[in-house]
């Protein structure tokens, strides 16, 4: 192991990444090649470290919580219930209520509570076990993105620290197995188009898209970003033999479409497979259930406390309570949220990149954002109520993005291993222990005491100290010499995003805190 120098690549990456741009040009094989032992250790290590925080003490609260008054119930009447047509609504589903949704996540609840029974754990292990899968592919993934291991390996503990992820995977609802279908549609296809365009990989892309698909109607949109992936490095026909391109046009055209748009359909249909068996319906049935589900699916205006608007999602302005309880000063609770220092820095971090993109002409910089944006921005047009927590899909991209952009602030450059260890796990303790007496101190020094001389006295303290930050970050970004403490800051910022994660455990896994402790961790009134 390399020790020698004040910033080396050793043992992460591969030989010659002193620029890890250069590392981008090389052919697939050199690009794929693989993983350090030290990277992949550390991989299994978070999975495993992942894996304990969903599935521990994963019964409580041992109630149903939140949508799972619907889905884990509707599991249950798959199972043992009646599913024929209603008298009133001979379309229905029986006595299912969640029925504005295709069935396959309603059938993977189900396996849980076929296994383990109609109670908490067996209505969540099918989603535990789905948000650790749908982690595992966040590694491959930014590897197939064009990031070198250490840094797919940043983008995966960048992941593994955000909140959403955490709580979806344990709550027995849709959404982590709309994310995980979605993820691995995306994944698939990358793989389709970087080795060779091979058939087993697109029809396993189709496959995933049409489990999504027959999730939640959302789904589709993983079925474009997969198309979307498979224009960008589409094969050119046309400097071909002509009877060889009219051949290789139509197998790049057909195919695709097969895979894509008839698979996907077929399995959305296959979906209802118990509906007609089990509930005896008709086509017409079938076809009224549809057209009703498209009604719901539009016009959904209700109130709801927790609502919120698309485009504020990924500034994390409106959470979701899922459970909360509160008795002799002890709060437990469950919060949807995303982890604020992951993104709210997501955002500069996908704008960078799209300008990275287009100036360097380099679609690996713009895969990351594209991605994003055919999974998040179709919401932005939707105008019935919603919820953040259908950003649980986007969440891993928005991770990888992340990183990807801190490996360009640090030209590729990696710290020494145990800098690199030392920085991230000093960020994580800091933030983890101290992050509300740094807080209070810098309220304490920059609101509370000039509030004391008068309050013009406070905003103009307040707006200095905002711009002496400000000043320090820029000069970290454009000072040369500050650039190279690029390489050790992004770990110092991985631990901060751990470190917080930490700190919201508690909330985020149904553990008992103080009413004092709870009250600091709601930084936003719109929070509660």
């Amino acid at each position: 192991m390399a020790q020698t120098g004040e910033i080396s690549e050793a043992p992460f990456a591969p030989p010659d990444h002193a620029d890890d741009r250069a590392s981008r040009r090389r052919s697939a094989s050199r690009r794929f090649e693989r993983a350090p032992s030290v990277v992949i250790t550390a991989v299994i290590l978070i999975l495993i470290a992942s894996a304990t925080v969903r599935l521990y003490e994963l019964q409580r609260p041992n109630v149903l919580v939140f949508d799972e008054t619907y889905y884990a119930r509707d599991a249950h009447t798959i199972l043992h219930g009646y599913l024929g047509p209603m008298p009133l609504y001979p379309w229905e589903p029986g006595k299912e209520v969640s029925w504005p949704h295709p069935e396959y996540g309603k059938f993977a609840i189900a396996v849980g509570e076929a296994a383990f029974g109609n109670t908490s754990y067996g209505w969540r292990i099918v989603p535990a076990i789905a948000g650790t899968i749908l982690l595992a592919l966040v590694y491959p993934i930014g590897r197939r993105l064009g990031l070198a291991p250490v840094w797919a390996l940043l983008g995966l503990l960048l992941a593994a620290s955000d909140f959403l992820g955490i709580v979806q995977s344990r709550i027995a609802t849709l959404d982590i197995f709309v994310a995980l279908w979605s993820v691995l549609c995306v994944y698939l296809a990358l793989r389709y188009v970087q080795t060779g365009h091979r058939l087993r990989w697109l029809f396993l892309c189709g496959l995933a898209g049409g489990l999504a698909f027959g999730t939640k109607w959302s789904g589709a949109f993983a079925v474009a970003a997969a198309m979307a992936v498979m224009l960008l490095y589409r094969r050119r026909s046309w400097r071909r033999p002509a009877a060889t391109a009219v051949v290789q046009a139509l197998r790049d055209v057909v195919l695709p479409a097969v895979a894509l748009v008839v698979l996907p359909v077929a399995l959305y249909c296959a979906s209802y497979v118990v509906y007609f068996a089990k509930g005896r319906h008709t086509l017409s049935q079938w076809w009224a259930l549809q057209h009703e589900m498209w009604w719901f699916n539009e016009n959904l205006h209700a109130t709801h406390t927790y609502a919120s608007h698309a485009y504020t999602w990924i500034f994390d302005y409106r959470p979701v309570w899922y459970y909360y309880q509160e008795a002799n000063s002890t709060v437990h609770g469950i919060i949807s949220i995303g982890n604020p220092f992951l993104w709210w820095a997501s955002v500069p971090a996908l704008v960078a990149l799209v300008v990275l993109a287009v100036v360097r002409r380099d679609r690996e910089l713009g895969l990351p954002p594209l991605i994003v944006a055919l999974l998040y921005l179709p919401w932005l047009n939707t105008t019935r109520t919603s919820f953040m927590y259908y950003m649980t899909p986007v969440a891993p991209f928005m991770a990888l993005a992340v990183a990807m952009t801190l490996r360009e602030l640090s030209k590729g450059r990696l710290p020494r291993v145990r800098w690199a260890l030392l920085c991230y796990a000093a960020a994580a303790a800091i933030v983890a222990l101290l992050w509300y007496q740094i807080g209070h101190l810098a309220t304490w020094w920059l609101w509370r005491e000039p509030n004391k001389v008068s309050l013009d006295f406070a905003r103009v303290t307040l707006a200095v100290g905002f711009g002496v930050a400000a000043l320090l970050l820029l000069a970290v970004f454009l000072w040369p010499r500050a650039r190279r403490l690029w390489p050790y800051l992004t770990w110092v910022y991985a631990g901060a995003v751990t470190g917080v994660c930490l700190a919201f455990l508690p909330i985020l896994i149904d553990l008992s805190i103080s009413t004092t402790h709870f009250y600091h961790l709601m930084w936003f009134r719109n929070w509660i």
